[in-house]
């Protein structure tokens, strides 16, 4: 997950599930305050949100808590706002050409041969939208990312039709990953075509239209 330099000031442990629930209405209302505000400009946008909802809810809790309920509202607001994940990929693209933003559902293309040739494999990997290297290990049931730090998540892997798959969080020790998600999560995925050695995929975040697709590799 993405977390640029630029916004850190902007943005100035677990919790309990009635927090969590408050986040999630929170970064709701963001939300709407950010489409509403389309036409100023980046930085009144972003004033706007830091006046009006972020610091008054930040000063409900002690200075030593802020920074990490920081992490979760900031991670939070990019799961649950399309908006605010347009605008971060405006102002920060992905540093190589493995990620891809959809203005259509792309055309399906892979091949059954295809697929059963990913489907006998357990070791993957992918590159994050910063550009580090993620690998991956699946079984019948878990999905298990590996990131470049050592930290890791663990999610329950499904598959749901010949070439689509779902992905339930469990837990992460990984900043990003356990700011984003919480337990029962769920993620879709559906594999578009292979190319080359890689395949891509496009995910789903339920409650989001915006549609964006990765490549995915086998490891070796």
């Amino acid at each position: 997950m993405r977390k640029p330099i630029l916004l850190l000031y902007l943005f100035i442990s677990i919790f309990s599930f009635a927090q969590e629930k408050s986040i999630d209405i929170l970064t709701d209302e963001m939300c709407l305050s950010f489409k509403n505000n389309e036409n100023l400009s980046d930085s009144v946008r972003i004033a706007v949100l830091n006046e009006k909802l972020i610091i008054p809810y930040l000063n409900q809790f002690p200075e030593t808590e802020k920074a990490s309920i920081t992490d979760q509202l900031y991670f939070r607001f990019q799961k649950n706002c399309k908006e605010f994940l347009d605008f971060l990929y405006r102002i920060d693209p992905p540093k190589n050409d493995d990620w891809k933003k959809l203005n259509a559902r792309p055309d399906i293309t892979i091949t059954k041969k295809e697929l059963d040739d990913l489907k006998n494999q357990h070791n993957f990997y992918y590159f994050e939208w910063e550009g580090e290297k993620t690998t991956v290990k699946t079984s019948n049931k878990y999905w298990i990312d590996t990131f470049s730090d050592g930290t890791y998540s663990k999610l329950h892997f499904k598959w749901l039709t010949s070439n689509q798959f779902e992905l339930e969080f469990i837990e992460s020790n990984n900043n990003g990953r356990k700011n984003f998600s919480k337990l029962g999560d769920k993620y879709f995925y559906e594999i578009v075509s292979k190319e080359n050695d890689y395949y891509w995929i496009l995910v789903t975040i339920p409650g989001q239209q915006g549609l964006v697709m990765f490549k995915f590799f086998i490891r070796k």
